[in-house]
């Protein structure tokens, strides 16, 4: 699949005061080089933070602990596993350097392999893993702005790194990333984010909340057309926005749709938190205030009173379970079991990516009082590293002993990080959505 990519994210003007340039550099070690540049003139100190990670190998990785290699000693089949990245003592890799003028430019270059990148600048802070942006040292990057619906509800900014075969390609494990690439300019769907009503919501404003919405390229343009609709749910600390800044998930959702992979769909990513003031108020930059999770029951009630029957009336989506899907990660992945168990006519799909699910969990009972749970089609995933992974073989235990026949993937990179759930929304597409139900292991 031919893919475009802009490589230069941010230029930087004269007046601009950050920037970061993605370099195919068609040399070792990974083909490709991210140029950083900030300009701060009173800070004393600035590292790159946020999403990037350290990096580690097969040979090196468990659930709880991994080879924490500085990426600039890249070697083929290396990989991110999320925050134990390694050592906490080892010197920081990602440490910018101040130009020897009085313009207050911070420049660190550094060498990538393929996937996604979210990061943040961090200034004066000694510690990477207690700074945040409550304290002022965690900066935005200005030029590079997250997507977000509100202000403060997103606290990193990120990239795509291409893939390169004659670098990164290794014959045990694809970590070819390139499906997370922007499609081309005809391909691309539009996302937005959307406020609607919901009684008792006390964020972004009284009884008002929010989601964001991807619409496939050709939305609007087939007169009377209804389109498949899939909600894809954040997990827990985040928000609506997650998938996007994130998992790049319209670029996944283009180059699905433009490779045959997948009907045009029309997906919406809402918010859990705040839809009502049971609990403290979550705002998602305010890390010193962070709230429970919402009870997954409540959650449910709350979009089946309010979040579903508004997209069915401003949206030209379905209105048939075969054509309505429900997935999630981590507690969303929690949130999709409870749809799953207690939404079932509603929803003919199920993406259950890293799902925090513990007993009990469906049995002989559950079943015979919800016969249609064997009816349709549910894919279990996590990643082969990842903290959920004795929960997911449980699940998966849980519907093999009902006969319920579900797909099911274990990424061989994957902890409970980003890249694993791009890979199960990659893989949850082409081989589970909108296909006959109940879907099949053959």
């Amino acid at each position: 699949m031919a893919l475009h990519f802009l490589a230069t994210l941010a230029l930087l003007a004269l007046d601009a005061s950050a920037a970061v340039t993605v370099r195919k550099t068609g040399r070792a070690p990974t083909g490709y080089e991210v140029d950083f540049s900030y300009t701060n003139t009173t800070a004393s100190r600035v590292l790159i933070g946020g999403g990037l990670q350290l990096f580690t190998d097969e040979f090196h990785t468990t659930l709880t602990s991994s080879g924490g290699f500085d990426p600039r000693d890249y070697r083929p089949g290396d990989f991110y596993v999320g925050s134990f990245g390694g050592p906490r003592d080892r010197a920081w890799p990602y440490e910018m350097v101040r130009s020897s003028g009085d313009d207050g430019l911070w420049t660190f270059t550094t060498p990538l392999p393929s996937g996604i990148y979210s990061f943040a600048y961090l200034v004066d802070c000694d510690n990477p893993f207690a700074c945040s942006i409550d304290t002022g040292q965690l900066v935005i990057d200005p030029d590079l702005p997250p997507y977000r619906n509100v202000q403060g509800d997103q606290v990193a900014s990120s990239f795509q790194v291409p893939y390169d075969a004659q670098f990164q390609g290794t014959p045990t494990i694809d970590l070819n990333f390139d499906y997370a690439l922007s499609a081309p300019a005809g391909s691309r769907g539009t996302i937005k984010p959307v406020n609607y009503t919901s009684p008792g919501s006390i964020h972004p404003a009284p009884d008002v909340h929010e989601f964001s919405v991807y619409l496939p390229a050709e939305y609007g343009s087939v007169a009377g057309k209804k389109y498949p609709l899939l909600y894809l749910s954040h997990g827990a600390g985040g928000n609506g926005d997650d998938w996007e800044n994130l998992g790049r998930m319209s670029a996944i959702m283009d180059n699905l749709i433009r490779g045959g992979l997948l009907d045009p769909t029309v997906v919406v990513m809402p918010s859990f938190y705040n839809l009502d003031s049971s609990l403290p108020k979550f705002i998602y930059g305010n890390m010193s205030n962070f709230a429970p999770i919402p009870d997954p029951a409540a959650i449910r009630e709350n979009y089946q009173k309010y979040l579903f029957p508004w997209v069915q009336d401003h949206y030209d989506v379905c209105d048939e379970p075969g054509c309505r899907g429900f997935a999630g990660l981590s507690w969303g992945g929690r949130l999709t079991y409870e749809m799953y168990i207690n939404a079932t006519d509603y929803f003919g799909y199920f993406g259950l990516f890293s799902p925090a699910t513990s007993a009990p969990l469906l049995d002989n009972g559950t079943l015979a009082a919800n016969p249609a749970l064997a009816d349709r089609g549910v894919f279990v995933t996590y990643g082969l590293y990842d903290f959920v992974f004795d929960a997911g073989r449980e699940l998966q235990g849980a519907l093999d002993g009902l006969g319920i026949e579900y797909l099911s993937r274990v990424t061989p990179f994957g902890s409970h990080y980003w890249n694993t759930w791009q890979d199960a929304l990659w893989w949850f597409g082409q081989k589970v959505l909108w296909k006959p139900l109940p879907v099949t292991r053959r």
